[in-house]
């Protein structure tokens, strides 16, 4: 699962221009399926201007095979101009982002030919920003390219990869619903809109709130799990979010909460600035817990990282929600008293009860040496391990991925590429505190073989500093990252532009 991206809009300024151009297919309930043209035509430009995630995976995605030939023949001036404006403003070994600024861009625009900002470019969100100006070079693309004559033709291509995940997220539905005991139909004012992307990464959600509508662009994927437990995600928000805004009034004081986060050293940013958010995302991730079935595994196993990283109020939700789990009424009708029952005199204390549970859980195993004559059958096990998680992470499935370097750290904990790619999988999954500990960890393992790693171990933990506000520390470990000789496959130019981009 990606990182999420997330940016509001006024709805009166979008929604015109997103009903005028996306093109809606038959949906369930409150579930709209959309072709979305302007995601394509954005794209499409991306694809043509350097965009080259998983671009050696094109055998198994025609759509984004076919455009990839058909914008070679775009003339050489504009595509020199794509190519220019993306390097510029594209932030090097970080193609992931990348993607999800273009996307930011696409829903905001009006449908083709035009493809110009529905807003006002003081209005554009901070994740847009950067590529503003981008649309005239797509609107340019769109016309030199043929790019209607194509969408007619691979448009069938994004209504099946619809009906692929449409038993899906309907079986999803059906969990949830019966989890929370409500009737899909309470939510009709609100509106899911699901929109297919085959030109982008193997395995990207982008998730954006625009006004009362939340939209999930979904690249393509090769086994959908890690994409659905975003989808769910997003889900689990657009049922609870507006409880949660009409019991405003029942939350308590936010202040001591606040004062708490901000002196919790690994509490992320976006929880200790938003307190509101911190209590949705609480309640979300402690809802997605117990759906996924962990009542039978200790509590501490999500409480523990959950609370250290910012949600505070999980191990509260976690009691409450087994209260609601024994009742017979639904979410809607118990959230008074789930957001009434939220004091601070019960949770001052909490500190202590999670020292307890982290106390209480198992040790990690500790590794016994391997015999002299067995070396040679581990360390050709770590390749093969090695080299099934490479073709996972290459192919977003990160799922998968985790489970074979887990392996691995069991056969070699300071495994410098085991260390790097669980530190990819806990930045996907948004565990952004295990992904700094985790990059740290595998800078500090790398040998001379891998200062590659290091580098860019160091880059992307001045990244998610940065996501987190901290821009001081972000400069620290970005200068850090030039001190490094030798080929850093890109590591010191992403540095470089950080430092240059992110001035004090």
């Amino acid at each position: 699962m990606n990182v999420r991206h997330l940016f509001l809009v006024p709805a009166c300024l979008i929604l015109l221009s997103a009903f005028a151009s996306a093109q809606p297919v038959e949906g369930l309930v409150h579930i709209r399926f959309l072709t979305d043209v302007r995601v394509f035509a954005v794209m499409s430009a991306a694809n043509a201007a350097g965009f080259d995630l998983d671009a050696e995976e094109l055998a198994g995605n025609p759509v984004r095979a076919l455009l990839r030939e058909r914008v070679k023949s775009l003339d050489t001036d504009l595509l020199q101009r794509l190519r220019s404006f993306y390097q510029s403003k594209g932030e090097p070994g970080d193609p992931v982002n990348n993607q999800g600024r273009y996307i930011s861009l696409a829903l905001l625009l009006n449908g083709p030919p035009q493809l110009q900002l529905a807003i006002k470019a003081a209005e554009v969100p901070a994740e847009a920003k950067p590529v503003i100006g981008f649309e005239s070079l797509v609107a340019e693309t769109w016309q030199k390219g043929n790019l209607a004559q194509f969408w007619t033709d691979v448009r069938p291509r994004y209504l099946e990869e619809i009906e692929a995940y449409r038993p899906l997220i309907r079986d999803m539905i059906v969990l949830v619903l019966r989890y929370a005991r409500t009737e899909a139909r309470i939510s009709l004012d609100r509106m899911v809109h699901f929109i297919p992307d085959p030109l982008g990464g193997y395995g990207i959600v982008n998730a954006r709130n625009v006004g009362e509508t939340y939209i999930i662009v979904v690249g393509p994927s090769r086994t959908r799990i890690s994409t659905m437990r975003a989808i769910r995600h997003e889900y689990l928000h657009f049922l609870i979010d507006p409880l949660l805004a009409k019991y405003s009034g029942y939350l308590p004081y936010e202040e001591p909460f606040v004062k708490k986060l901000r002196e919790q050293p690994g509490a992320l940013t976006l929880y200790r600035d938003n307190f509101r958010f911190m209590v949705a995302e609480s309640l979300i991730e402690t809802v997605e817990a117990r759906l996924a079935g962990r009542s039978d595994r200790p509590p501490g196993e999500f409480l523990v990282p959950a609370y250290d990283r910012g949600l505070i109020l999980a191990p509260y939700f976690y009691d409450a929600l087994g209260k609601f789990e024994a009742r017979s009424e639904s979410l809607q009708e118990f959230m008074p008293v789930l957001v009434d029952g939220i004091s601070w005199d019960k949770e001052k204390d909490r500190d202590a009860a999670i020292a307890r549970m982290r106390d209480e859980m198992p040790p990690p195993k500790r590794e016994e040496p391997a015999p002299p004559h067995a070396d040679e059958v581990r360390r050709a096990e770590i390749r093969n391990l090695l080299s099934e998680s490479n073709k996972h992470l290459q192919a977003r499935e990160f799922d998968q991925a985790g489970d074979l370097l887990e392996q691995v750290m069991k056969l070699d904990s300071r495994n410098p590429n085991a260390l790097f790619g669980l530190a990819q999988v806990a930045a996907q999954d948004q565990r952004l505190d295990d992904a700094m500990e985790l990059y740290a960890r595998a800078a500090a393992s790398a040998g001379p073989n891998e200062v590659w790693i290091a580098a860019w171990s160091l880059v992307h933990r001045g990244n998610i500093l940065r996501f987190e506000g901290e821009l001081g520390p972000a400069r620290v470990e970005w200068s850090k990252a030039l001190q490094f000789q030798g080929d850093l496959r890109g590591a010191s130019e992403a540095a470089t532009r950080a430092l240059s981009e992110n001035p004090q």
